[in-house]
C-alpha cells in the first residue's frame, strides 16, 4: 500500500461548514473516524472528522487509486460533502468508483459515530417543470446532447449558417465520446493518404460486415443493414477530413486498433500513443470534443449545460417544431425548424435495460458510458410517435476485473487472443482470438481469466488480491478448480490439459483458434481472475433513414426530427461491436444530421 499525493492534496480540503444539521438530527459522538473501504484499484482509507451534527473534515489516506485520474474528482467530492453537509453528492464520470468509495466511507463513519446517514441526504423529489417560469427562445436548430454526435451536428449546422442552440443536461459536455479513446475508424482519409496507407471504404465495410458474423445467436433477422453499413463506411473518410480541415482537429498517423488489423484508427495527435502502438489512450476523446467546442464557440453557438430537455413540441400534423427544457429554476420552449436528438443510449437506465436487454442488467456498473446515458432522447422520440428499433443490445468492449490493475495480468500485446477464459463449468466458451469476446461472456454464469505463474511481476500483483471472488490460485489445475467453486471442479483440469496439448500440436480442437495465438499455460502456481463484461453503451434507439431523419412505425418521416449516435445505431450491428465504429457512427451521423437539419424548411 502506498501514500499518494491524494492524501496531501485532500488533507486541507475540508473545513467546518458555515451551517450544521438541526438539533433534532441524530447526535454523533464527535471525533475522528478512519474507514478502510474498497476503492477502484484496492483498499482506500478515508478519515472523517465529525462534530455532534456536522461533518468537519474529510481526508483520503493510504490507497491504490490513480493520482491523475482520481485526485481532482475526489478533492471536489470531499469539499462538497463538507461545504454542503450532504452525502447527496454526484459521483464523477471517469472516477466513479473512487468517488463512490469516498462517499461510502464517509457514510460509514457517520453510522459508526452513532449518526444517521439519512440526516445527510437531501430531498431528491423530482422537479415539475410546469411549476417553473417559462421563457420562449426561437432558433433554427436545437441539438439535444453535447457529446460527440451532438457537437458534430451543431458544428456542421452552424457551418452552413444555421442558428443553433445545444442543450446538455449534465454540467460538462462530451458525454461518452469524451471518455473514449477518441480513435475514429475511417477508410480512404487524407490522413491515410499522407502516411502512404492504401485503404478503401469497401474494404472497411467488408471487415465490418465480416465481424458481425461472429455475433452471439438469437438476434433479430436483418441486422446489420448491409447498405447502411456500406454508406456509413463510405462517409467515414469525409468525417475525419472534415474534423481535420474544417473543425481544426489534428490527427496522428493512422494506426491499427487494439485488436490489430488495418491502419484505420484516427486518433487525436495530442493524445498519447499507447505502448502497443495500437488503438488509443483512455480519455483521448476529450481532444475531439475540445476541437468541436472551440469551433462552435467561434460561431456563436450557445451550449446550455445543466439544462435537461424533457419533451418534444409537435404541431397538429405531428411535425416536430421545437423542444421543452428546464434548468431547475426556469423552463424554456425552444421553437425551431429542426431538432437533433443526440442524447446517447440507455446504459445507465436499469428500467430500460430490463425491458430491452435484460441479459446485461447485472453489468450496469461496468459500463464506460457517461453518467447521463439514461435514454432521455429515446423516451421523448417515442412520445412523439417515433418507431423504436428492434432487438436492442449492448456494445460489449472488454472483460473487466474487480480491480483495474488486475487487467494487466491477463492482457497481452494481442489483447485476449493468446489468453484463455472459462465459465462456471470450467470450460472454454469462445475462440479468444476473435476481436471481441465480451458478448459470449455475458451469456455465461461466471467468467474467469486463466493466468499461470510464468511472469513474476504478474504473480506479485495477483497475490496481493487473493480473495474468493477476485483472484484465486492453486498449485494444480484441480486445486484451482476447487477454489473457483466450479460446478465441476475437475473440469478445469480437462479443459487445460486439452488446451495445452492442442498448443503443442498447433491446432485448437475445440474452437479452431488461430495457431499463432496458441500459447500453453504450464507454469505453476495457477491463477483465475474473476472478470465481468464491460460495455461501452447501447445498440438500439429509433428507426432512421440515410439522412438520419426519424421515422414513424409506418415508415413515414417525422418532419423536423433527426437522431444520431446511440440514438440511431441499430442498423450498423447484429450482436457484436466492431472496433472504432462507435465513434465513426457518432461523428458521421452527427455531421449528416446537422447538415440536413440546417437545410430543413
Amino acid at each position: 500500500m502506498r501514500k499518494t499525493v491524494l492524501a496531501a492534496a485532500l488533507a486541507a480540503v475540508a473545513t467546518v461548514a458555515s451551517f450544521a444539521l438541526p438539533a433534532s438530527a441524530a447526535e454523533m459522538k464527535p471525533g475522528t473516524y478512519e474507514i478502510v473501504t474498497r476503492g477502484n484499484n484496492g483498499p482506500l482509507t478515508v478519515t472523517t472528522t465529525l462534530g455532534k451534527h456536522s461533518i468537519e473534515n474529510v481526508v483520503v489516506g493510504d490507497n491504490y487509486e490513480t493520482d491523475y485520474i482520481a485526485l481532482q474528482p475526489m478533492k471536489d467530492v470531499a469539499a462538497k460533502i463538507v461545504a454542503d453537509q450532504t452525502l447527496s453528492v454526484d459521483t464523477v464520470s471517469g472516477a466513479t468508483r473512487s468517488t463512490t468509495a469516498l462517499l461510502r466511507a464517509v457514510g460509514e463513519a457517520v453510522e459508526k459515530a452513532g449518526g444517521d446517514t439519512a440526516d445527510f441526504t437531501k430531498d431528491t423529489t423530482p422537479i415539475d417543470p410546469n411549476t417553473l417560469p417559462l421563457s420562449t427562445v426561437e432558433t433554427d436548430v436545437v441539438v439535444v446532447g453535447a457529446g460527440g454526435t451532438g457537437m458534430a451536428a451543431a458544428a456542421r449546422a452552424a457551418e452552413l449558417g444555421a442558428k443553433v442552440v445545444v442543450l446538455e443536461k449534465m454540467g460538462l459536455i462530451g458525454g461518452s465520446s469524451a471518455l473514449s479513446g477518441g480513435a475514429i475508424a475511417a477508410a480512404g482519409s487524407k490522413a491515410q493518404a499522407r502516411a502512404g496507407i492504401e485503404d478503401s471504404p469497401e474494404a472497411f465495410a467488408q471487415l465490418w460486415l465480416d465481424d458481425q458474423k461472429s455475433s452471439v445467436p438469437g438476434g433479430e433477422d436483418g441486422y446489420p443493414e448491409v447498405e447502411r453499413v456500406k454508406a456509413l463506411a463510405a462517409e467515414s473518410a469525409a468525417t475525419v477530413d472534415w474534423l481535420e480541415e474544417t473543425v481544426g482537429l489534428r490527427f496522428a498517423k493512422p494506426r491499427p486498433f487494439g485488436f490489430g488489423g488495418p491502419e484505420r484508427a484516427h486518433a487525436p495527435a495530442a493524445s498519447p500513443v499507447p505502448a502497443s502502438g495500437r488503438g488509443s489512450t483512455a480519455g483521448g476523446g476529450a481532444y475531439v470534443i475540445s476541437a468541436l467546442k472551440k469551433y462552435t464557440d467561434a460561431r456563436g453557438v450557445p451550449v446550455r449545460t445543466n439544462t435537461a430537455a424533457y419533451e418534444l413540441v409537435t404541431n397538429a400534423a405531428g411535425d416536430v417544431t421545437g423542444v421543452r427544457a428546464h434548468d431547475g429554476k426556469n423552463r424554456y420552449e425552444f421553437k425551431a425548424k429542426a431538432v437533433v436528438l443526440a442524447t446517447g443510449g440507455f446504459a445507465r437506465n436499469v428500467e430500460m435495460l430490463v425491458e430491452r436487454a435484460p441479459q446485461w442488467v447485472t453489468f450496469t456498473d461496468w459500463t464506460a458510458s457517461a453518467k447521463g446515458s439514461t435514454g432521455d432522447g429515446l423516451r421523448m422520440a417515442l412520445d412523439a410517435g417515433a418507431a423504436e428499433a428492434k432487438d436492442s443490445w449492448m456494445i460489449g468492449l472488454y472483460l473487466v476485473p474487480k480491480y483495474p490493475i488486475l487487467a494487466s495480468t491477463y492482457t497481452s500485446k494481442d489483447k485476449y487472443k493468446d489468453r484463455v477464459f472459462v465459465n462456471e463449468r470450467g470450460e472454454r466458451f469462445v475462440d479468444e482470438s476473435r476481436p471481441y469476446v465480451t458478448d459470449p461472456a455475458a451469456m455465461q454464469g461466471q467468467v474467469w481469466a486463466i493466468v499461470d505463474g510464468s511472469d513474476p511481476k504478474k504473480t506479485e500483483i495477483l497475490k496481493r488480491y487473493l480473495t474468493y471472488d477476485v483472484v484465486v490460485h492453486g498449485e494444480t489445475w484441480s486445486e484451482l478448480g476447487r477454489r473457483m467453486a466450479l460446478t465441476n471442479p475437475s473440469a478445469l483440469q480437462k479443459t487445460m490439459d486439452t488446451y495445452n496439448a492442442d498448443c503443442e500440436k498447433g491446432r485448437d480442437s475445440v474452437f479452431g483458434k488461430d495457431p499463432a495465438y496458441m500459447k500453453p499455460f504450464t507454469t505453476g502456481p495457477f491463477f483465475a481472475v474473476r472478470v465481468l463484461p464491460g460495455t461501452g453503451g447501447t445498440i438500439g434507439g429509433v428507426v432512421t433513414n440515410e439522412r438520419f431523419q426519424v421515422l414513424r412505425p409506418d415508415g413515414s418521416v417525422i418532419k423536423g426530427l433527426y437522431a444520431g449516435g446511440e440514438m440511431a445505431n441499430r442498423p450498423f450491428y447484429n450482436r457484436v461491436y466492431t472496433s472504432g465504429t462507435g465513434l465513426a457512427v457518432a461523428y458521421t451521423s452527427g455531421r449528416i444530421a446537422g447538415e440536413n437539419a440546417a437545410r430543413e424548411q
